[in-house]
């Protein structure tokens, strides 16, 4: 009887060692899987961060590039032109300094008349075109629009006159076309009425 009581006993001994051991394997794997899911909800808002202030940072370096890729075409122009003579000028923004003038290329079409207007309100005037290597120059980075020029005249049996008051040079080049306001077109100096719009170039003193 007393044998039978001791072996009842060491069984529930036995019982209760495996339920407690079951309880304890239980627990460590919930804590692991508990520290697996907080890494990985930690890896995942450490790779949120990551994206987001690696894309602040490369919005800031375009803007820094940006601006100083104005700063330089403001200040310091480059002629697009290979071969051409190139001079850095202290021209205003969007103007481009060539052989010690600014130029302005219009993004606009207007007729000649308000071409003229709008550069005068620049301080400027319809491109006045000096020498050979400013004509290769305006005709290459104009672009394919046809551009007015600061060349003009009363009628037929008069002279042509740039828009700054001075005589055309009819050495320099010819004009085309038989009308009496000239302008650019992809290959030479033409002219035409004064109420056709086009593209327009101005010019002025650094």
């Amino acid at each position: 009887m007393a044998v039978a009581l001791l072996q009842g006993e060491r069984r529930n001994e036995d019982n209760d060692s495996v339920t407690e051991r079951k309880r304890s394997e239980a627990g460590v794997k919930q804590w692991v899987l508990g520290l697996l899911t907080r890494c990985k909800v930690k890896r995942v808002v450490a790779w949120k961060l990551c994206v987001f202030f690696g894309a602040i940072i490369v919005i800031l370096i375009s803007i820094i590039i940006r601006e100083r890729s104005q700063v330089v075409s403001g200040l310091c122009p480059v002629a697009p032109a290979a071969g051409l003579s190139q001079r850095a000028y202290s021209c205003p923004r969007f103007w481009i300094g060539f052989e010690g003038k600014c130029f302005y290329f219009s993004d606009m079409e207007k007729n000649q008349t308000s071409s003229q207007a709008d550069c005068h309100a620049r301080g400027a005037n319809l491109a006045v075109i000096q020498s050979e290597e400013e004509l290769v120059f305006v005709l290459r980075y104009k672009g394919a629009p046809d551009h007015w020029i600061g060349l003009s005249r009363q009628n037929p049996r008069q002279r042509w006159e740039w828009d700054d008051g001075t005589e055309f040079n009819s050495s320099l080049f010819p004009i085309g076309g038989g009308e009496d306001f000239a302008f650019l077109n992809n290959q030479k100096v033409t002219s035409a009425r004064s109420s056709g719009e086009r593209h327009w170039i101005c010019t002025r003193q650094p």
